[in-house]
């Protein structure tokens, strides 16, 4: 009988070493891709993937560039500028297969735990390139974690605002602490330390909240807002739903990060010691700003202090506002 055409003859690999460049021009009939598109967008930013696919997929992929670059279809010789190997998800040291009965069912912890609680988990369980044992990992206690992120944003009681300067400085220190500290770690590809430094947030936020400046302050809101959209990243349907009772619309996945203000992380407090002598006799926290004429004045002042001079002439003082006081004594 007739033979019947069979285009797909070639091995796997042959696609998928250039495929991040057919990406660019997907419908085109004519060229595998264009030059110019190439020269626009490739080579590749970040490549994520196992650190099998080194031995096969990479190594043809870097062939594959190598020569297109050589024939004058690319100007780039790399096809891949960043390569992150991510770990895999052990049970009890191994990995998973039915062989060995270790499977952990993803719908079941999905139904169990929700879809937020399980990329959180696994986002905060350590760096990506390293392996995660889901024995010593907690879905509950990230769930847990998400909720107490919720209730902040149902307490805040401040109307949206733009201008959060009249907020308190402590709680805007702490958010803009935060928004440093996160926006680096998620660049560096330090998911789990984002993860913490969320936690670290919300656990602000709620003790302003219950203890300190309360839910109406509007340092709280902007504390708020700038938490949901860090967990948008791990956990968009809480961070959607915290979103939208910060009363804000559409989405929080189009929100922008706020600015960092610098002044913010510059710290207010200081701690000053009293030494006489030699000796340390007082420590106090002062405000950096101190001058050294009202960093004498506390510290002569102070009972520890008077105890120690009883009796002796002083000789000399000292002054290194707002660390240091220096007392020398006949």
């Amino acid at each position: 009988g007739k033979a019947k055409r069979d285009s797909d003859t070639m091995d796997t690999f042959v696609d998928s070493s250039w495929y991040f460049l057919r990406f660019l021009n997907p419908n085109s009939d004519e060229v595998p891709f264009e030059k110019a598109q190439a020269e626009k967008w490739a080579p590749v930013d970040q490549y994520v993937g196992g650190v099998t696919h080194a031995i096969l997929h990479l190594l043809y992929a870097r062939f594959f560039t190598k020569v297109l670059h050589d024939i004058g279809m690319v100007d780039f010789e790399e096809p891949f500028t960043r390569l992150l190997n991510q770990g895999m998800v052990l049970m009890n040291g191994s990995a998973m297969s039915k062989s060995r009965g270790n499977l952990v069912r993803l719908s079941e912890q999905l139904d169990i735990h929700g879809v937020d609680a399980i990329r959180l988990t696994m986002a905060f369980a350590g760096p990506p390139e390293d392996d995660i044992d889901w024995s010593d990992v907690s879905p509950a206690a990230s769930a847990k974690f998400l909720a107490r992120a919720w209730r902040i944003a149902q307490d805040v009681s401040s109307q949206p605002e733009s201008n959060f300067a009249s907020g308190d400085k402590g709680v805007r220190k702490a958010t803009h602490q935060f928004l440093a500290g996160f926006k680096e770690a998620i660049e560096t590809h330090k998911f789990n330390v984002g993860v913490a430094k969320a936690m670290e947030l919300t656990n602000h936020l709620r003790k302003a909240i219950d203890q300190g400046v309360g839910p109406a302050d509007i340092a709280v809101r902007e504390g708020a807002e700038e938490l949901a959209k860090a967990l948008s990243l791990f956990a968009p349907y809480t961070a959607e739903d915290m979103w939208q009772l910060l009363g804000h619309e559409p989405t929080v996945a189009l929100a922008q990060f706020a600015e960092v203000e610098n002044d913010l992380l510059v710290e207010q407090k200081g701690t000053a010691i009293v030494q006489i002598d030699g000796k340390l006799r007082d420590k106090f926290e002062v405000d950096v700003s101190i001058s050294e004429d009202e960093l004498r004045e506390l510290a002569l002042s102070s009972e520890l202090v008077k105890k120690a001079l009883q009796g002796k002439e002083t000789l000399n003082i000292i002054i290194r506002a707002p660390k240091l006081v220096n007392i020398a004594t006949k």
